[in-house]
């Protein structure tokens, strides 16, 4: 078996809608694509041959090729092959010292322009090599990975390349929106674009925000066994762009604009996603440029009745800049710059949260990235990476009053501001080397990395009132100190990773990383290793595992901590509103001992079998065992009140998926899994508390579910090719709803927090696309709907047991419906 089901490339090739006839054969097709390695970076010199499939009757049952036309890829790893025929062609690439790889089938009608990936791993036994088929015990370290084209024709509601990540059997989209993968915390996992930093240093959030055209692939590492990477402990989601070629095209996506309707008649724009890409030779042969703009606009509307507005309003522009330059035959060098400023009006706005309680947010990102590869002899590649990034964030209440929570929902003003600007280095080198000791095969990687990262800014709250079902005053909490923020932090690195081919049947990954953070004064090594055996003479059965150390980043804002305004609680008793006591003072204090780098062992066994020609199983079990995580513990001693951060946390989390795969024809494809997430662990996590939109309170801690925590879940989605150039995406997922907590009128908890569960969901969503071929340019004309069945999935709940309206469930979105258009030229 050749991979894991989630490597969409050999299932995502369309077939184009049928072309005008003419009187002869319309040679405007065109084949183009990169080569890789089984790392992902890319492979010049590969020889790459273009075969075309006999299609006559005699033919059929043997699927005989022809090769018609072969070249070599350059430095960047690209390959075209253009003036193509309609017909069904083959791609196979060959270089010494690796196994060669083929591409089958590839569809190509009238003037479509298709655009693959090969991976070649390295030869089993000699320079002289022959193609084993599947018996191989294939590659320990797979990421599950979607491509560009899965991404050009699923219904994404906002046209952003996360959405597509749900799909994957652990990965949850929590109700804040955040992304959790294999039962981890979000702030665990780490966004990466072409190998650099993507997320926000003082966080941990995923920021950075792409034009979607731009996305070659997304590889997500459920566990990141690899010693590469680092500061993480959840997953590793790559982003790969992608470069411009020798022809100068242009796409052009998103034109329909999803209009507005209120009260039955049209009220202007719901949702826009345009988006345009131009690439091509500013120098044919070696300077490419490929530059990408894309706009959001979004409204959000809260579906229940609110005083005031009642839509969160999104509003961004992304901008990206790519330029591949080939320095010589064996030397590349790629430059990118994206800007990817984003305004939020009524921020995190629902049934509970309405307008004049939520607040306007700014966020002003950019990244300038340097990636140079050098080839030195026919198995090395010298990697550096250069990248300059800053991520400013500013949250603004819209009002001067205090914040009022009552037993019905946050009401007044919202109470947090920050104004926070930080920026970040990253420096890496890396040596990637294929070797050879007899019978076995070694691909060692050995490399370096410094991350510079600091911030400044405010962090200051309004005053917070408490107030009973009939408006009096239970407590109000005020606030002291200037909340003046800074913080600075200096991680490096050293790494080495060796995938060793030890037989046929069996493939290893050993590596260990080494780190040092300066701002905690600690260093850490992490041994990790996984593994790949073949159970089978055919390559039908292979057994998987691994297991590894993991180091979570110390984020910026934990080391400013003592530096955070105090909370001042005063109690109230009484219709006079009388206090009751004197206030008491919450001073930020650090618990015995300096704070430690949050560490999780982590391990996972997995069983992949072909049940047949056309069905997959995977079955698969990960564990996350956190310690020393941060959290924040509410205390009173001999020496007063305080917050308390201290590294004493716990996190367990357990996934177990299954996962069938089913081909019904050439072109399309169809996933069907059952997942269980099951998680115990620290609710006050230091990162949860002060994420960038608060919560106004903060509880005693306590060890429950996570908000994330989904016991059962099953999903089925896929591509469906249909004739004359239809292709039908379905999305259906049914899960248990998500855990609360309840509430007494003054907001202190009844029995265990996360306990109570909301109601389960139901999804099903559906997109049809025709591609069609039109004087000459690429249409991409369709339909998306969204939750056809208008089940009723409730994002809300009251949870106060003194409102009049406790245990309803509220706001859920009905069936909604979009066009979609996309031109290329």
């Amino acid at each position: 078996m050749s991979g894991w089901p989630f490597r969409l490339a050999c299932v995502l090739c369309f077939s184009a809608a049928s072309s005008l006839p003419v009187g002869g054969q319309d040679l405007t097709g065109r084949i183009s694509g990169t080569v890789v390695d089984s790392t992902g970076s890319v492979l010049a010199g590969v020889a790459v041959a273009l075969g075309v499939v006999d299609e006559t009757p005699a033919a059929l049952h043997s699927q005989s090729t022809k090769v018609v036309a072969s070249t070599v890829t350059d430095q960047v790893g690209r390959f075209e092959f253009d003036r193509l025929a309609a017909g069904t062609y083959t791609i196979s690439a060959e270089r010494s010292g690796y196994a060669p790889g083929v591409r089958t089938p590839i569809l190509v009608s009238g003037a479509q322009a298709v655009d693959v990936q090969l991976r070649l791993t390295l030869a089993r036994v000699s320079e002289v090599v022959t193609v084993v088929g599947s018996t191989g015990a294939g590659e320990p370290l797979e990421a599950d990975e979607v491509q560009a084209e899965l991404l050009r024709v699923f219904q994404l509601p906002t046209d952003r390349f996360l959405e597509a990540l749900p799909l994957l059997p652990g990965v949850v989209r929590d109700r804040r929106g955040r992304l959790s993968f294999n039962g981890t915390r979000p702030s665990q996992s780490t966004l990466l674009v072409n190998g650099t930093n993507a997320t926000d240093p003082v966080t941990g959030q995923f920021a950075f925000d792409l034009p979607l055209s731009v996305v070659e692939t997304v590889e997500v590492h459920a566990i990141p066994y690899s010693a590469e990477f680092g500061q993480v402990s959840g997953a590793v989601a790559s982003v790969r762009t992608a470069a411009g070629g020798d022809r100068w095209s242009m796409d052009v996506g998103s034109l329909f604009p999803d209009p507005r309707f209120r009260d039955g008649k049209l009220s202007g724009i719901n949702t826009a996603t345009p988006r345009v890409k131009v690439s091509g030779p500013l120098r044919p042969g070696s300077i490419w440029l490929s530059q990408a703009v894309s706009y959001r606009f979004g409204r959000s509307q809260v579906k229940e009745d609110i005083p005031g507005p009642d839509e969160e309003i999104v509003e961004g522009f992304d901008t990206f800049t790519q330029i591949d330059l080939k320095l010589g035959d064996r030397h590349a060098v790629t430059g990118t710059v994206s800007v990817f400023p984003i305004d939020v009006e009524n921020g995190g706005i629902d049934s509970l949260h309405p307008a004049l309680a939520t607040p306007n947010t700014e966020s002003r990102g950019w990244n300038v990235a340097l990636v140079d590869e050098l080839t030195s002899g026919s198995t090395t590649i010298w990697q550096t990476k250069f990248a300059l990034r800053g991520y400013d964030v500013a949250v603004r209440p819209k009002g001067t009053g205090p914040s009022q929570l009552t037993p019905d929902g946050l009401y007044g003003n919202y109470f947090n501001e920050i104004d926070r600007r930080s920026r970040q280095l990253e420096l890496g080198i890396a040596r990637l080397q294929g070797r050879r000791s007899g019978a076995q095969e070694h691909l060692v990687k050995i490399g370096g990395q410094l991350m510079a990262t600091s911030f400044d800014g405010t962090d200051r709250n309004g005053p917070i009132e408490i107030r009973g079902a009939d408006g009096r005053l239970l407590q109000r909490i005020t606030f002291q100190g200037t909340g003046e923020l800074e913080s600075s932090d200096v991680i490096t690195s050293w790494y080495v990773q060796d995938h060793w081919q030890v037989s046929p049947r069996l493939a290893l990954d050993v590596g260990a990383r080494y780190d040092y953070d300066a701002m905690l004064g600690e260093s850490h090594l992490s041994p990790r290793t996984a593994f790949s055996l073949t159970l089978d003479a055919d390559g039908q059965t292979f057994v998987k595992g691994g297991w590894g150390v993991f180091f979570d980043q110390v984020f910026l804002q934990a080391d400013a901590f003592d530096h955070f305004q105090q909370r001042v609680e005063q109690s109230f008793h009484g219709a006079e509103d009388a206090p009751a006591g004197p206030p008491v003072v919450f001073e930020n204090r650090r618990g015995s001992g300096e704070l430690e780098q949050p560490t999780s062992h982590v391990w996972n066994v997995e069983l992949d079998h072909e049940l047949g020609e056309s069905l997959t199983l995977r079955v698969n079990y990960r564990q996350n065992r956190a310690r020393d995580r941060l959290v924040i513990n509410r205390v009173t001693d001999d020496a007063g009140s305080a917050l308390v951060l201290s590294a004493t946390g716990t996190l367990i989390g357990r996934e177990f998926d299954a996962t069938v795969r089913w081909t019904p024809a050439t072109h399309s494809y169809v996933f069907v899994s059952f997942s269980k997430i099951r998680t115990a662990g620290d609710l006050n996590d230091f990162g949860l508390v002060y994420d960038n939109l608060r919560e106004p309170l903060i509880f005693e801690n306590a060890e429950a579910p996570q908000a994330f925590e989904v016991p059962n879940r099953v999903l089925m989605w896929g591509v469906i090719t249909l004739p004359q150039g239809f292709t039908v995406t379905p999305g259906i997922e049914w899960r248990d709803g998500f855990p609360y907590t309840i509430f007494a009128e003054d907001y202190t908890v009844i029995g265990e927090q996360n306990r109570a569960q909301f109601p389960r969901f139901f999804s099903a969503d559906v997109a049809v696309t025709k591609h069609v071929t039109l004087f000459g340019r690429q249409i991409d004309v369709g339909v998306q709907a969204y939750n056809l069945t208008s089940h009723h999935n409730p994002r809300d709940v009251v949870s106060n047991v003194a409102s009049q309206r406790f245990g309803e469930f509220r706001n859920s979105v009905g069936s909604t419906f979009s066009l979609k258009l996309g031109l290329g030229i």
